[in-house]
């Protein structure tokens, strides 16, 4: 069985710690309905698309936003399998069934995208510095036993779920998306460790844009087989993304006791999807009523809009067809 060689340093034990209290912060802090979920929704999709950055997938976040809106022009296969996917991260973690599996069942779940049949594509190809293709299976073996053992069990859930990524990154063991493979990994672990959390954590930002620093870690890690200098990167990209998310939560806790904000829970559904847009999107003209509501009439989202403007929610500039409406600020 593979037995992880770190260190807890000072760096991990604060980290942690930060985390562990901007988390008790979030699940304590009382925000309006509308509120939390217009939060998870920018960070699901933020989150999802820093995902996808991983393997260098050709979108942008307004994408994204837009695809959720149901108003995106259709995105390509593999880009929406790989949404899918995502989306059914605490799914797959609650299934009987072992980790191994699991893994095996989010790279073939990528792959069938890609290619006519199903099925996951180990590394075949050799990489200067990693595991050799024949070495692979051995070497995902031997780490699952540990990820099943009780050691792991008695570990934080960061800590191990920051060394499946790390393992991963450092074998390489698909052939494709396995970059995306090891951070879906490292989701459906914390899933199973009751950390659900993580699914409003959008920390794979830092890795995009930290990419060469990350090569470095994962290089030096291949040569010392110890993952401390990888853990203390990792729960760095947690804990900044969740201080970001605590500061949201506080604010809009403030923003709750606004009799303005308070008007926003009384809308109708209708009504708090076009303030949602305005929100994601900053302004709506009429020419983008067919695409957020096309079985309804201009008429009657106009009707929305007054009832927006008339609660100080909304402005609208302009005259006739080329008018727009904005957040009011």
């Amino acid at each position: 069985m593979y037995l992880p060689e770190y260190t807890i340093t000072n760096k991990i034990l604060n980290l942690v710690a930060e985390i562990e209290s901007s988390k008790s912060a979030i699940e304590s802090i009382f925000i309006l309905p509308f509120s939390r979920d217009s939060l998870r929704k920018e960070s699901k999709e933020k989150k999802i698309y820093n995902l996808l950055l991983l393997e260098d997938f050709d979108i942008s976040l307004v994408d994204i936003k837009r695809h959720f809106d149901s108003i995106s022009p259709h995105l390509n296969s593999e880009i929406l399998q790989a949404i899918d996917l995502i989306e059914q991260v605490e799914y797959l973690s609650k299934k009987k069934d072992s980790f191994e599996n699991k893994v095996l069942q989010i790279n073939s779940s990528l792959n069938s995208a890609s290619y006519s049949q199903n099925g996951v594509l180990y590394r075949t190809l050799k990489i200067n510095g990693r595991v050799l293709p024949e070495e692979i299976l051995a070497s995902l073996r031997s780490f699952y036993q540990f990820l099943e053992s009780k050691d792991a069990s008695e570990i934080h859930p960061l800590l191990v779920s920051g060394m499946i990524f790390s393992y991963f990154e450092k074998i390489i063991p698909f052939q494709n998306f396995s970059s995306l493979t090891a951070s879906l990994a490292c989701e459906v672990y914390l899933h199973s460790r009751n950390y659900s959390i993580i699914d409003i954590i959008p920390y794979q930002e830092n890795f995009y844009l930290k990419k060469f620093k990350i090569n470095e870690i994962i290089v030096n890690m291949c040569e010392v087989e110890d993952f401390t200098e990888w853990l203390e990167f990792f729960l760095s990209s947690v804990s900044f993304q969740l201080t970001i998310i605590k500061e949201k939560f506080q604010l809009l806790s403030k923003q709750s006791k606004d009799s303005q904000v308070s008007h926003i829970e009384k809308l109708t559904p209708r009504q708090k999807k076009l303030y949602q847009y305005l929100l994601d999107y900053k302004f709506i003209q009429n020419s983008q009523f067919p695409l957020l509501f096309p079985e309804i009439s201009e008429d009657s989202i106009l009707r929305d809009l007054k009832v927006l403007k008339d609660l100080n929610l909304v402005v609208k500039t302009g005259k006739t067809k080329s008018s727009k409406y904005e957040l009011f600020e």
